[in-house]
């Protein structure tokens, strides 16, 4: 009879428990890796790791696979209808097309919204929506990657439910502090597009070829955006040997091959960038960063982690790469923040942001 009790009890315990669906491009049929990609696998695989414990089940729909079939919308929408608590990670596409219907669905079966922003963007994409703004104010929460973001969407929306969700890594990785030796090696690792400052690379490398700096080498990591594959094998083709394209790393190679380098490069030209998964990975393989002065990069990179130069200034880039190989010292003490720096980013920060949301305290 206790057993029965026990057993009763456990199932009761279950169903207390609330489902759970991340709703977003987890992209597994190419495997193709990029900052949304990423992040919608780090918040699935954390709430899923809180399974059993505090949810019943923690499941996923990837909108990539509507690429290959239109029709699995049914199943996105039915796991929807199934969810207690929805973690949505849009693009701009999916935000505009099936958020309506995912918003309609939760009300009418109770599922709550929790909206994962993934980059900077948010807040310009609503400016000439006006039915969007309104069914953004009526979910669960809006959790962005930074404090002006924050500030932009409780002050300019009058959205009352905000709240900061930095964005994390889950690692207990330990990079081995070593002095800046020689060669010096600089590393740009993000998708391979124009926009993200990738002729700079190029141009620092034919400076340094100028100024003879032989001991400096550039690599490039990320996959390469398709429409610029003609023109950035192009450069590679011309390009003198210090400069070279290693292909993609995977998740469990990039703070082991990072480690290995000095400094990250991250000239980007989209201003609206959130806090870009690259220069994470850099802090955690204890790198410093130093990066073109996007809209939020204040809030990522300090004076005890890297350097920020006027944003679209390639000269100004540049010349700052150039200052900190002229004095490696520098570098050395960059390291030390940069690795400070990565533990404010950590997976149970995450899940303490998480946490007081889904499971409030009650008074």
């Amino acid at each position: 009879m206790a057993e029965t009790f026990i057993k009763i009890d456990k199932l009761l315990n279950v169903m207390n428990k609330p489902k759970v669906l991340v709703f977003g491009n987890f992209n597994y049929s190419t495997n193709n890796l990029c900052g949304q990609t990423v992040k919608t696998r780090n918040v699935y695989q954390l709430l899923k790791s809180k399974e059993n414990q505090y949810f019943s089940e923690v499941a996923f729909f990837d909108t990539d696979s509507l690429n290959a079939n239109k029709l699995g919308l049914f199943q996105g929408l039915y796991h929807v209808i199934k969810a207690d608590e929805l973690f949505y990670l849009p693009a701009t596409k999916n935000l505009t097309y099936i958020f309506p219907f995912i918003f309609i669905l939760s009300k009418l079966f109770a599922a709550k919204i929790h909206f994962v922003v993934v980059g900077g963007w948010l807040a310009e994409y609503l400016k000439h929506k006006p039915i969007h703004r309104f069914m953004m104010s009526k979910i669960e929460m809006i959790y962005p990657e930074t404090d002006a973001l924050c500030n932009c969407l409780t002050m300019d929306y009058g959205f009352n439910k905000v709240r900061r969700l930095n964005n994390f890594r889950d690692t207990n990785f330990s990079p081995v502090q070593s002095a800046t030796g020689n060669p010096i090696k600089l590393v740009f690792m993000a998708r391979v597009h124009p926009l993200k400052g990738v002729e700079t690379l190029f141009k620092l490398s034919q400076r340094l070829k100028e100024l003879n700096f032989e001991n400096v080498s550039i690599d490039i990591y990320g996959p390469i955006f398709e429409e610029y594959k003609e023109e950035f094998n192009n450069l590679l083709n011309t390009a003198i040997k210090n400069i070279k394209y290693r292909g993609v790393l995977q998740p469990n190679e990039i703070y082991l091959v990072l480690s290995q380098y000095d400094i990250m490069l991250f000239p980007t030209q989209f201003y609206t960038e959130g806090f870009p998964g690259s220069i994470l990975d850099a802090y955690i393989s204890g790198i410093p960063v130093v990066a073109s002065n996007w809209m939020y990069a204040s809030e990522f990179v300090e004076q005890t982690s890297g350097a920020i130069v006027e944003f679209n200034n390639v000269d100004a880039f540049i010349n700052k790469v150039l200052t900190l190989i002229e004095n490696p010292e520098q570098i050395d003490a960059l390291k030390q923040g940069a690795r400070a720096k990565s533990h404010e980013f950590s997976s149970d920060k995450a899940w303490e942001v998480i946490k007081s949301i889904t499971f409030p305290i009650k008074q």
